[in-house]
């Protein structure tokens, strides 16, 4: 039983299942949560305890989908987790595999000892299916059937798809599915095997059918939006939706190898890759629809892609010897025509019995039926009737009973739009926000932070967690004593780099004790430290290609590191921030630096960059007490109007910067933040240094700025240059001008220790966004 409606139809005293109440939320026993909040506490506990990536994690994962999708026995520590079940959609074609390996063999025993013939068997098999899996995605065949065959709304769908009754459009499609499956499966008959890409027969088919058709359940996951379902079991599904980047590129892909190798044994690399073609185009035409019906996908509708894919599958090895034939009929008529694409269709409009005219007219077809749906009749999620219950997504009631759109499903239509630009999106989540059951920009800075994660997200519910820290640490040759080389421009000895390093490994570090009490992940990178490399187990990570021999150069005698090293370290802190996306499906990175030296590089940076004048940049940096140390500052202008006349006339662009008078670490937090812009990633950035760092990549990429979050008003006075001309950057360049930093403590540490503070007050503005309610709700009383 799926989904019923335990507490339906109380109030007049009759049943609508046989099952005790809770009987089916107790199955999705991963989570406890009752709200969206507890929900990303709960995921974000998950990937930082039992759920970390582990081989025990993944062997848990493939047990979590066994038992979800089968009635076979697994082991009594397994329990179906929504954090395992989306990780174990890597090895749903695995578990498929296995299930088509079960029912070939009741095949084969039907035909090759019973002497049935193979439409009997086919029922036999059949048979054994319903057995192993409980029917699972036949019921999510029906319920869809019924849903979209007998909706008209998004709501209407979603309501009878919940609905555990079969309807008619349920009956008729399940007839009609089995129907084909015995007929295919007959007409391909008896099984013939073979490992070397030759097999035939119904029992081979199976195999691969019941392996590849579930690759469109990942893949779907991956690439749409997963519909959160109102049912006895929302908690469940609620992990899931907010969870589902959990599955990922990788996992996806290892699913794609898993289902081209079963494929390729049976059939060969040929039709292993015509198969899996056909299965992706057809899940991507299927997330197509669903989201136009839908808004999205859900179980259902992923069981119902499976079972129609099924289908596909058998139908494609069934005419494989026709389908090859037809492609190279095709390849031959471009081959042969002296004219291209002109000739090609004048040859199919003259003889429309061939392979070629038929193609092209499946493809026209398709096009215009495209077009129509684009262009004629619902928008892509239809507004619910002003009688379904009120919700946030749905539309609301004018005085005379028409439904409009509320105001977070503008917003909503806006953000998804594939058309909008991210001025656009910023726009209207800051409308909405404006909406809500307070004055109008009352909430400041907050209100900014919800509307542009929103923006970055393309949801008006943007997911802010789980958050990840990542720190670099090197070291700078200016900071050396002049005796080594250097210009001594820090009061502290270039040897307090390793030690802070020591101290962030034993977790006694300021960014340890901060990351630990506000639920953040650390990882702290060595990009150039000196002194000799340390065996580190936990926090701490020594790049591979960290800078040798003590990180960069005095740049006062010199540029502080070749093209090719600043390049390194650029692409280290791209491959670190989506370390931190990939393994950890972080949502917002807080960045940070170590570094004896790095304020010298950084308002060297930002005087070279802004044109600023290099006293009202020159800060006192790390100092020995309360005060900045005056003669140290007049000192550090020193070095850094030096720096500037030695390298100035030389410097064109951002990267150019960094090699003359930049950091391995600011290097690779520029890396970071081109990384975060690419993938959309929130980040939170920290004090002077990483403003610095900001400087230089929004000058080399000015979509940076959509991701920018500055944390906090440093102590270190060429911060606010930095920040101006960032926000002149965006502003020439369309985007919306990130506001100033949020918090004024008079911080400077550094180590991230600014931004990290700072993440309960990005965590608050998704709050904002999704929890708080409308004018319009309280008065309403919805």
């Amino acid at each position: 039983t799926k989904n019923s409606a335990i507490n339906g139809n109380k109030k007049q005293g009759t049943a609508t299942t046989v099952l005790e109440a809770g009987t089916v939320e107790a199955r999705g026993i991963g989570t406890n949560a009752s709200s969206r909040v507890q929900v990303l506490d709960e995921i974000t506990n998950f990937l930082t305890g039992e759920g970390k990536l582990s081989f025990a994690a993944e062997t848990r994962a493939f047990f979590t989908v066994w038992i979800f999708i089968t009635r076979l026995p697994a082991p009594t520590w397994v329990d179906l987790h929504p954090g395992f079940l989306m990780r174990g959609m890597a090895f749903f074609p695995l578990a498929g595999m296995i299930v088509g390996i079960l029912v070939s063999v009741w095949f084969d025993v039907s035909t090759v000892l019973l002497g049935l013939p193979p439409v009997v068997a086919a029922g036999i098999s059949q048979a054994a299916t319903f057995w192993a899996t409980l029917c699972f995605h036949e019921d999510g065949l029906g319920d869809a059937a019924d849903g979209l065959g007998g909706g008209w709304t998004r709501a209407q769908v979603l309501k009878i798809m919940t609905d555990t009754r079969l309807g008619t459009y349920g009956v008729c499609i399940l007839i009609l599915h089995a129907f084909l499956k015995f007929q295919l499966m007959g007409a391909l008959g008896i099984s013939i095997w073979s490992v070397h890409g030759d097999s035939s027969g119904a029992g081979p088919a199976l195999v691969v059918m019941q392996t590849c058709s579930r690759l469109t359940a990942p893949f779907l996951i991956r690439t749409r939006n997963y519909v959160d379902e109102v049912c006895p079991k929302s908690p469940f599904y609620s992990f899931m939706v907010q969870a589902k980047y959990l599955v990922s590129w990788e996992r996806v892909a290892f699913a794609t190898l898993t289902c081209f190798l079963v494929a390729s044994t049976l059939y060969g690399i040929q039709m292993a890759a015509v198969l899996i073609l056909g299965v992706l185009l057809f899940a991507q035409y299927a997330g197509a629809y669903g989201e136009y019906r839908l808004g999205g996908v859900m179980g259902d509708y992923l069981g119902a892609t499976i079972c129609v894919t099924e289908i596909l599958i058998l139908v494609i090895i069934l005419a494989k010897d026709s389908v090859m034939a037809s492609w190279v009929q095709m390849l031959e008529a471009f081959r042969n025509s002296n004219t291209g694409l002109t000739d090609v269709l004048a040859d199919a409009w003259q003889e429309p019995n061939t392979s070629m005219a038929v193609v092209i007219r499946f493809i026209v077809v398709i096009v215009l039926t495209k077009v129509w749906f684009d262009n004629v009749g619902f928008s892509s999620v239809p507004f619910d009737e002003p009688n379904e219950p009120s919700t946030d997504t749905e539309a609301t009631k004018e005085s005379n009973g028409i439904a409009i759109p509320s105001a977070r499903h503008e917003a909503e239509s806006v953000c998804k739009s594939p058309d909008a630009t991210f001025q656009e999106r910023y726009d209207a989540v800051r409308t909405y926000l404006d909406c809500l059951a307070k004055p109008v920009f009352s909430l400041g800075t907050l209100e900014e932070w919800a509307a542009r994660l929103a923006a970055l997200q393309r949801t008006t519910r943007p997911v802010v967690n789980p958050v990840a820290c990542l720190i670099f640490a090197a070291d700078h040759g200016v900071a050396k004593s002049v005796d080594d080389g250097g210009e001594g421009c820090s009061l502290y000895p270039q040897a307090v780099t390793k030690s802070v390093l020591v101290g962030l490994e034993r977790g006694i570090a300021g960014a340890s004790v901060l990351a630990k009490a506000n639920n953040v992940s650390l990882r702290v990178v060595d990009v150039g430290v000196a002194g000799d490399d340390t065996k580190y187990n936990n926090i701490v990570h020594v790049s591979p290609d960290k800078l040798k021999g003590g990180g960069t150069a005095n740049f006062c005698t010199g540029p502080a590191m070749t093209c090719e090293e600043v390049e390194r370290c650029i692409r280290v802190g791209r491959d670190e921030l989506a370390k931190c996306v990939l393994d950890q499906g972080a949502k917002a990175v807080v960045l940070g630096e170590v570094g004896i030296g790095n304020t010298t590089s950084s308002s060297a940076l930002v005087a070279q960059l802004t044109d600023a004048n290099v006293d009202s940049v020159c800060g006192g940096g790390a100092t020995l007490s309360r005060h900045a140390d005056q003669a140290a500052i007049n000192k550090k202008v020193a070095i850094v109007k030096k720096a500037l006349k030695l390298h100035g006339r030389h410097i064109k662009g951002g990267t150019e910067a960094l090699a003359r008078v930049g950091g391995a670490e600011i290097a690779a937090l520029v890396g970071a933040m081109l990384e975060a812009s690419e993938r959309d990633v929130a980040i939170l950035v920290d004090g002077f240094i990483v403003t610095a760092a900001a400087l230089v990549a929004a000058s080399i990429s000015p979509n940076a700025c959509r991701n920018m979050f500055f944390s906090s008003q440093s102590a270190e006075k060429g911060q606010a240059a930095a920040i101006e001309f960032i926000q002149r950057i965006a502003a020439s360049n369309g985007i919306p001008v990130p506001p100033s930093p949020a918090l004024a403590m008079n911080l400077r540490m550094g180590e991230a220790s600014a931004a990290l503070l700072a993440v309960p007050i990005l965590r608050s503005s998704v709050a904002i966004l999704s929890e708080m309610g409308t004018i319009q709700d309280i008065l309403t009383g919805n």
